[in-house]
């Protein structure tokens, strides 16, 4: 069968996968070779290094855990990590492991429909950053799926819903609680089409997070306490054996309790020097339930972020959407709907949670076609047509343009174009339209809803005889479309001070395109090799502090790349463009050089976080978070009490302790660990500026008053418009009470007075009088001498490029460079 349109769509899940094709105007889940809707997305390899996908590689996980893998969708996007497999000695990254189970996928579509499919939309998590999404990419890439369009899994449950929905105008709340990922998405449905309002979510927050907290909150200890077994921990080497079948079971007993008050546990423990154990444990609902809160409650508080944000209340929404396994669970149902501990927003589960992203991912699949497909040829005598329209559109009466040509491109005059449905009731002719010279012709369809409709396209020429035509046929669906995606998280680039300046606003709608002047913070030496290399980092998130935010990737431009040596603080451009799939590409323009630089960006530059240094910061973060309590304590207001209360109910601290602990056996838990880390110090900013809001308003103001003057003595109109701009965003920060976003507006009025300071030649001066300062540090103080000695000459002859250059030398001299001075600091004597 050749199909014009993608028509396939995957989800490709933590847990599970499933697959599922367009039919008409139904999306069917294709199931695999054990007749499951749904495949585990696991991979096992014996000894034989023989490769199994599904099933059989998830139930290998309990027997045979070192040659197994699972869950690995959560590392996606991670740099440098690979999954090892004993018996064989083969080493896959997540993106190929994650392509095993879209190949597997594949080879069911293959089994049950006969088709060999290159094309499929694949569903990420909402929450997921660009590095995730491009792994997404090459996993599909590695599958062989030639084009493979990326779609939010929020929307996709949401087309999946409405696409034949009746009501036209309303408003959605989409909660997906997935096996490692939680996703809530606005959803606006106005005349057949989805905007995606708000969103909010979290990469750790699933279903398994519930059962590892089963394991070392309930089974561990009792296996310790039973057995004697003192040392047993998630994070010991030597256990994951016996800690992976009590994770297994507790999955199996937890969703048991879906149906039920309690669950059995038996398990045969070995301990690994042939001692054996019978493990029996009985699983309450209830216990599950306490354990489940803090997760629910996070889930719930990001449900009210996302709607608050949209200035919306649960009584615009008019439905809670359910999707993912866990929300199978009849008390995360009661949870939702508690007046108290809930949103108050009516439920709908009336699609299936386990396939319903897959079947939207399919309805998506059928509004996009299938690029790079061979021209139609003309039969003898006969006649091309080429059509732009859209598949699927909630017009009944869509648009249709076209172009015809003979085989040797000519068009004769007089040719006429009829559109006919002779399925419909009543059967229904459009009427003769007229060709143009050029071959093009438009006219408009009458389609019907609940079915899809197929068009014969009949061509006459000036005498009314029919022509052939290649293709005869057009198919158009009436359904509910998505409009452009929203860009989840803002887009920043990262400076040498932790501050970040930001390029793209999240929501964004997207494709989009972004270009900002920076300049560099060291000069570049040709020849070099890596000494000296531009690296400007990009940041994925909304916090006004770099280490708050996801690093995504890094733009490098290095030595051997650039013509001549580039000195400290030239301009550099740096343009970013992301598609509707969240997969970026990046340029760097220098204008001194008169040189591009084209996908400099790495997007995998985020490594496995090292255990021992997860504990250290975890440990400063939780001093960090005993002093704002104290302080909260002397002097504090309601709304850091209510923040603090937040981090007590999600749990945020235990949780980021328990995977930290876990961290050193468990690459998951690391990763899960550096995420939570970053929640928790975003958490303890908040309250921390909640209570520092007075001081920050403070510096604000009197920046403004010295950039304000700074711009007034300078007198140039583009430095003028853009600290207008500035003035109006840092009050508008002020006035709506948000520090963090006020503390981003400082950030950027900074950079401003640095840009100010550099084109007078006071910065220069500023940078080097830090620099001698600190001349005790440097690793030759006869060469620092010497080179402060020529620094002042310079400041006095008011020689700022020579001045440059000697702080570019004055800076090598450091075992580590120091951050450049704050004018503002160094002006207020702070």
């Amino acid at each position: 069968m050749s199909r014009t349109t993608v028509d396939f769509g995957i989800d490709l899940g933590t847990t599970n996968s499933a697959v599922a094709v367009l039919r008409g105007v139904d999306a069917e889940v294709i199931k695999n070779n054990e007749d499951a809707d749904t495949t585990p997305s696991a991979v096992w390899i014996d000894k034989r290094d023989k490769l199994r996908v599904g099933r059989a590689a998830k139930e290998r996980a309990e027997s045979d855990p070192d040659n197994t893998a699972a869950e690995f969708k959560l590392r996606m996007g991670t740099a440098q990590e690979k999954v090892r497999f004993a018996a064989s000695g083969r080493e896959l990254t997540p993106p190929q492991l994650s392509a095993e189970v879209l190949k597997s996928l594949r080879a069911d579509v293959a089994q049950r429909l006969g088709e060999d499919i290159e094309a499929a939309v694949v569903t990420v998590p909402a929450a997921f950053d660009m590095s995730s999404c491009e792994a997404t990419r090459v996993a599909a890439e590695a599958a062989g799926l030639r084009f493979a369009p990326l779609l939010q899994e929020p929307t996709a449950a949401a087309l999946a819903y409405g696409f034949q929905s009746a009501d036209e105008n309303a408003r959605w709340l989409v909660y997906d609680l997935g096996g490692g990922t939680f996703d809530a998405a606005v959803i606006q449905l106005r005349d057949g089409e989805f905007t995606v309002l708000n969103h909010r979510g979290d990469n750790h927050l699933g279903g398994k997070q519930i059962d590892w907290r089963i394991v070392e909150e309930l089974l561990i200890p009792a296996v310790r306490a039973e057995f004697g077994l003192t040392d047993l921990a998630r994070g010991a080497a030597r256990w994951r054996p016996v800690v992976n079948k009590l994770k297994l079971h507790a999955e199996k007993a937890k969703i048991a309790l879906s149906r039920g008050t309690s669950a059995d546990i038996e398990i045969d423990l070995d301990d690994g020097a042939g001692r054996r154990f019978e493990f029996y444990y009985e699983l309450r609902r209830e216990d599950v339930q306490r354990l489940a809160e803090p997760f629910l409650t996070r889930s719930v508080n990001l449900c009210r972020k996302a709607l608050e944000e949209a200035r919306l209340g649960a009584g615009d929404i008019a439905k809670l959407i359910l999707v993912g396994g866990p929300t199978l669970s009849p008390y995360l149902r009661e949870h939702l709907t508690h007046p108290e501990h809930g949103l108050g927003i009516p439920l709908d589960f009336s699609q299936d949670p386990l396939t319903v992203v897959a079947r939207g991912a399919a309805i998506f699949a059928g509004t996009q076609r299938i690029p790079g497909g061979a021209a139609p040829v003309a039969a003898p005598g006969g006649f091309t047509v080429q059509l732009e329209y859209s598949p699927v559109g909630p017009d009944t009466e869509p648009l249709i343009i076209g172009r015809i040509a003979a085989a040797d491109g000519t068009v004769p005059a007089g040719l006429t174009v009829e559109l006919v449905n002779s399925t419909s009731r009543p059967p229904w002719r459009g009427g003769k339209v007229a060709v143009a010279e050029t071959g093009v012709f438009s006219t408009t369809l009458w389609a019907q809803a609940g079915a899809a409709n197929t068009f014969e396209i009949e061509l006459a020429d000036a005498s009314g005889t029919r022509r052939e035509l290649t293709p005869n046929t057009l198919t158009y669906t009436v359904g509910a479309v998505e409009t452009q995606p929203p860009l989840i998280h803002s887009l920043n680039v990262g400076l040498a001070d932790n501050t970040t300046v930001r390029l793209i606003e999240r929501g964004t709608p997207l494709p989009a395109r972004a270009r900002k002047r920076l300049r560099t913070a060291a000069p570049v030496h040709r020849g070099g090799g890596r000494t000296g290399l531009i690296r400007i980092p990009v940041l994925e998130g909304e916090h006004a502090r770099g280490d708050r935010n996801r690093t995504i990737g890094r733009l490098d431009i290095t030595a051997d790349q650039v013509e001549r040596s580039i000195p400290e603080g030239s301009e550099i451009e740096v343009t970013l463009e992301i598609d509707a799939s969240r997969i970026m590409v990046a340029r760097a323009y220098i204008p001194y050089l008169d040189a591009e630089f084209e996908n400099v960006i790495d997007l995998h530059t985020e490594t496995l976080p090292d255990a021992a240094v997860l504990r250290r910061e975890t440990e400063q973060e939780l001093e960090r978070l005993a002093t704002v309590r104290q302080r909260h304590r002397d002097i504090g207001n309601p709304t850091s009490e209510l923040l603090l209360a937040r981090i007590d109910d999600e749990q945020t601290a235990t949780d980021t302790q328990q995977l930290v602990e876990a961290a050193a056996a468990d690459p998951d838990a690391a990763v899960a660990a550096q995420q939570r880390l970053r929640d928790l110090r975003a958490a303890i900013d908040e309250a921390e500026d909640e209570l520092l809001w007075p001081s920050l308003v403070v510096r604000a103001k009197e920046l403004l008053a010295y950039v304000r003057r700074a711009v007034d003595e300078v007198r140039d109109e583009i430095y003028r418009r853009q600290f207008d701009n500035l003035e109006v965003a840092v009050r508008d920060a002020i006035e709506s009470r948000a520090p963090d976003l006020l503390r981003q507006r400082t950030a950027e009025l900074s950079l401003l007075w640095r840009q100010i300071l550099d084109h007078t030649g006071e910065l220069p001066i500023l940078i080097f009088e830090s620099l001698a300062r600190d001349r005790n540090q440097m690793i030759d103080l006869r060469q620092a001498d010497d080179l402060i000695e020529q620094g002042n000459t310079a400041v006095r002859a008011g020689e700022v490029t020579r001045l440059r250059m000697i702080n570019a030398r004055l800076r090598q001299l450091f075992a580590e460079p120091p951050a450049e001075p704050d004018p503002f600091s160094t002006i207020r004597g702070a």
